[in-house]
């Protein structure tokens, strides 16, 4: 049986197009392309081909903490470089396991070594709470019971607010967080 995790690929959770900038621009000029687009890295690009990328906190721990003027700084001497890159046909738990592995929030995409997007480990938990009600719902129609601590809560989503929690609990089948699970408790006191 095929699941919507096996189907979801790289393609699908992209950002694209993305922000580019030369080697020879500066640490400024890359910051203020960040936030005219509201991104967190700009890919460097030579003849069109990705070589590099700055993120935030390359801009932070390379330029600010030195006491290093943007303007005066290279984004040759500031980025990360050799990048890595993924394909759009990557399944998103490969590209997920990638990028654990190489300990980066980021991968470039590309198609026949051109640049076509980028994919973070953001674009990806974007979608995660989706595919996890997807599963849990999945399991409720097969009759699977969720695994619960020896305390009776579990982890996911609250069912009524849908934030993390780490302790849900089962109210009249839905799983709802502590905060939620005060305030049902309220309700029904006022009725």
């Amino acid at each position: 049986m095929t699941t919507l995790t096996d189907e979801l690929r790289v393609r699908d959770v992209m950002s694209s197009p993305v922000i580019e900038a030369s080697e020879n621009d500066t640490a400024q000029q890359i910051a203020q392309k960040m936030e005219k687009y509201n991104v967190g890295s700009v890919v460097i690009t030579r003849s069109g081909v990705p070589v590099g990328i700055v993120t935030k906190t390359d801009l932070v721990l390379k330029v600010v903490s030195r006491n290093l003027k943007p303007s005066e700084v290279k984004t040759i001497e500031i980025m990360s470089s050799p990048i890595h890159t993924v394909e759009p046909d990557t399944l998103i738990e490969d590209a997920l396991r990638k990028m654990t592995a190489l300990k980066v929030s980021r991968l470039i995409v590309t198609y026949k070594n051109k640049l076509v997007g980028i994919v973070s480990v953001k674009d990806i938990l974007q979608v995660t709470p989706e595919i996890l009600e997807i599963v849990k719902e999945n399991m409720r129609i097969r009759g699977v019971t969720l695994p619960t601590s020896k305390e009776g809560y579990i982890e996911g989503y609250c069912d009524e607010c849908g934030e993390w929690s780490d302790m849900l609990l089962n109210v009249d089948g839905r799983y709802i967080c502590e905060e939620c699970r005060l305030e049902l408790a309220r309700r029904r006191a006022e009725e």
